[in-house]
């Protein structure tokens, strides 16, 4: 981005065509850099001056913000950022995509096999330490178990035994 290009104006514009629209804008790779100089470099003391310069700041914020929930849609949905983007951008869209894949459901891992276990008496509804109730129950009773320390809970104190 050249110093030509640096106005107040096209920060305007450019806010406004984000707000406009479900795309990512194309901005040059040292859009925020370059605005960020523009708008510290315009704080000679004027009063004007001092005003444009936090609604500069405001506008550029604002890009960002709205760029951001855009790339967070991006990342959802696996779309890539257009080309060239400001590296702030790569940088959040490439931890969201991260934290995207650390939480992701993990389809390969087999549910536990519950364990078929037979009632030695007849008991009233219980708490395992699992925190979820069985019961009440009749002796003799088959019931399944899959968390590994109800079974040995429940064994190891007499009320049930392996089926």
């Amino acid at each position: 981005m050249t110093t030509g290009d640096i106005s107040y104006d096209v920060l305007w514009q450019t806010y406004q065509k984000e707000r406009q629209s479900n795309e990512l804008q194309l901005v040059p790779k040292n859009f925020y850099d370059s605005f960020k100089e523009f708008i510290n470099s315009h704080a000679t003391g004027a009063e004007d001056e001092k005003s444009q310069k936090e609604n500069a700041a405001k506008l550029l914020t604002g890009i960002f913000e709205k760029r951001r929930q855009k790339m967070l849609i991006y990342a959802a949905y696996g779309r890539q950022l257009p080309s060239p983007a400001p590296q702030q951008d790569v940088e959040f869209y490439e931890q969201a995509i991260k934290l995207l894949k650390s939480n992701a459901l993990d389809y390969s891992k087999e549910k536990p096999k519950a364990q078929t276990l037979r009632s030695m008496q007849s008991i009233p509804q219980i708490i395992l330490p699992s925190g979820r109730k069985i019961g009440p129950l009749d002796k003799e009773q088959l019931i399944e178990i899959e968390d590994k320390e109800d079974t040995t809970f429940l064994i190891n104190n007499g009320i049930c035994k392996q089926a």
